[in-house]
């Protein structure tokens, strides 16, 4: 894991699994998915990623309305439950820190080119067709 987020107590998404279901733990990533459909009452489901992997993330509708800017952010840290059934790991959000401003800190490339080459928002649109 980057070292500078171990520091805030962030766990590596590969490690939920060795973790008991219901433990308090944080977990940050890039987002890859939002997901908030018609039929899910309010329920937002976020997908982030680490370098180590993948994690689900469920944010109740009064949570996701409290944290709707950071849970729009690039780089969001999260502290939650996290809820284990079988082979399926979710991480119920509790709390939300915005941790964009980061990741210039957090590029293993910052030295060689300065830049971090994942700032491109998925969700955005463009005039590119």
């Amino acid at each position: 894991m980057v070292v500078g987020l171990t520091k805030f107590g962030i766990i590596q998404t590969s490690d939920l699994r060795h973790y008991k279901n219901g433990t308090i733990i944080k977990v940050a990533g890039l987002v890859l998915v939002r997901q908030r459909p018609g039929t899910a009452k309010g329920v937002c489901s976020i997908t982030i990623e680490d370098e180590t992997g993948v994690a689900n993330l469920v944010v109740w509708e009064s949570h996701f309305e409290w944290y709707r800017k950071i849970l729009h952010s690039r780089l969001p840290m999260v502290e939650g439950k996290l809820q284990i059934e079988g082979q399926v790991i979710h991480v119920i959000v509790g709390e939300c820190i915005d941790l964009t401003n980061s990741l210039q800190q957090l590029s293993a490339n910052e030295k060689e080119n300065g830049q971090v080459q994942t700032l491109a928002r998925a969700d955005e649109k463009t005039g590119i067709l």
